[in-house]
């Protein structure tokens, strides 16, 4: 419902801070990766991190298309129509990326 400076300042405080997350996410996966590689393995790992980064990213587009044009076709479901089921299947990829975080699934290098 909003037109004109009040939309145009709306969208870019939505994107600054979409973007300005993006990066601490990054940024914090790294942090989290260091702590749990030794030194002489961080190149490695940071390969093996960089690659299954960029064969999530070649596959997203495919499941993403995939799991639209499933919720299309359930628009008259009883249960989570349509896109409520997109929105809900991504809330659960992101509820499991935290519980991952957390203090017992995060390795620490030995003392």
């Amino acid at each position: 419902m909003l037109s004109g400076f009040s939309r145009a300042l709306l969208i870019n405080c939505a994107s600054v801070m979409k973007n300005v997350l993006s990066v601490s996410i990054i940024t914090g996966l790294f942090l989290l990766q260091d702590r749990a590689v030794e030194q002489h393995q961080r190149g490695a790992a940071n390969g093996l991190a960089m690659t299954v980064v960029s064969l999530t990213k070649t596959a997203s587009p495919a499941v993403g298309g995939a799991l639209f044009s499933w919720s299309q076709k359930r628009q008259d479901a009883g249960f989570l129509p349509g896109n409520q089921m997109v929105f809900f299947i991504l809330n659960l990829v992101e509820a499991l990326g935290v519980i991952l975080t957390s203090k017992p699934f995060l390795t620490q290098r030995a003392p």
